[in-house]
């Protein structure tokens, strides 16, 4: 028996379960060309000018990083037409949630957010003692109303994923400031746009353009997804000065590596790439909805780097998938998610799904 004795909160916490590996699949299949298309990863990889940035970094790395990212600070202050002192870092946006909830919540404190959702928002809720209150999709969206009801005295932060994860969907500009009018001031709304590259629905863009009217609003960003550096872990906030003050005081020193900085900063500098990006994003979502509908399934129509569908016996499915060298991700019994891959990978994965979903009408 282990004689230390943990905090019991902590007990309670389900940690984060990552896609099915390649590799392990490979090694299990003893084949060499399996396909992952669970974890909405972007499948050009980064820019040519992030490899050799990469590269020219390599021999430094006996240096600690620029602490302050002065330089991608910067660059992404430029990019965005924001002040510099609204940036903050983090190793990936996952940790600007938790730090985040850290930040303001206290034991007893709720937070607010959609399910089914991003999980690491019910389990930062667990990390600081708060009660998650999570508050369901309405046609697969959040329903800011609902929120607006929801949100009590003891409410610290609300967490909206925009366009969410898993379900693909977002909402409308106007909809997030009328709920942000309606949001008591001391609670942090925590804006998540991971898919903000991928987005192509007008109705979406300007959360920037909020900070200056509510203060409690942030919105974080990744370089995971449309820039192809989620094996570097870089995420940023934008959010009021006095709150990214109290970030940096709390953050781990160096919470981002001296290549991810240098990677990223090259990223920001290749519009082009993440132009390709993004069009091969939008066709493959495309082939995607149009096959799976002709499949006679009805996926949700998305404005991410994914589709979210609900079927009987997903995880028999998602089984059937894995022994034909196909990783997707499944979403509890009853819903897939599958990630847009290069055009290879959608095909493979249509002409899989109607062979397996063939055999099991036929049995």
């Amino acid at each position: 028996m282990f004689p230390v004795v943990f905090r019991k909160n902590l007990l309670t916490v389900k940690p984060y379960v990552p896609g099915k590996p390649i590799e392990e699949l490979e090694r299990e299949l003893g084949i060499s060309n399996a396909s992952k298309i669970a974890s909405n990863e972007n499948p050009l990889g980064p820019s040519p000018k992030v490899i050799q940035a990469l590269e020219k970094a390599l021999p430094n790395l006996h240096r600690y990083p620029d602490g302050s990212a002065h330089a991608l600070t910067g660059a992404l202050s430029r990019h965005l037409k924001v002040e510099a002192n609204r940036v903050f870092w983090g190793h990936g946006s996952n940790e600007l949630i938790v730090r985040l909830g850290q930040m303001v919540l206290a034991p007893g404190d709720e937070v607010l957010f959609a399910e089914p959702g991003f999980v690491v928002y019910p389990s930062t809720a667990q990390l600081c003692e708060a009660v998650a209150r999570p508050q369901p999709l309405r046609d697969f969206t959040h329903d800011l109303k609902l929120f607006e009801r929801a949100v009590t005295h003891k409410t610290k932060v609300v967490y909206i994923a925009n366009p969410n994860n898993p379900t693909g969907t977002l909402v409308p500009l106007s909809d997030i400031e009328s709920f942000l009018k309606a949001c008591p001031s001391h609670v942090l709304v925590v804006l998540d746009e991971a898919y903000y590259e991928y987005v192509d629905d007008p109705s979406y863009f300007g959360s920037l353009g909020l900070l200056a009217k509510y203060p409690n609003l942030v919105v974080l960003r990744t370089f995971s997804k449309a820039f192809g550096l989620a094996g570097l872990r870089v995420g940023y906030g934008i959010g009021h000065p006095e709150l990214v003050e109290v970030f940096n005081r709390v953050r781990e020193p160096f919470n981002v590596n001296s290549l991810a900085l240098a990677a990223a900063e090259a990223a920001l500098g290749d519009p082009d790439h993440v132009k390709k990006v993004t069009d091969l994003n939008k066709a493959m979502r495309q082939k995607l909805f149009d096959g799976l509908a002709r499949l006679g399934l009805k996926p949700v129509p998305t404005q991410t780097n994914f589709v979210y569908l609900e079927v009987p016996n997903a995880q028999d499915l998602y089984q059937g998938l894995l022994k034909k060298g196909i990783i997707v991700r499944p979403m509890g019994p009853g819903a897939l998610r599958v990630t847009t891959g290069t055009e290879k990978e959608t095909s493979g994965f249509l002409e899989a799904f109607e062979e397996i979903l063939a055999a099991k009408g036929a049995a």
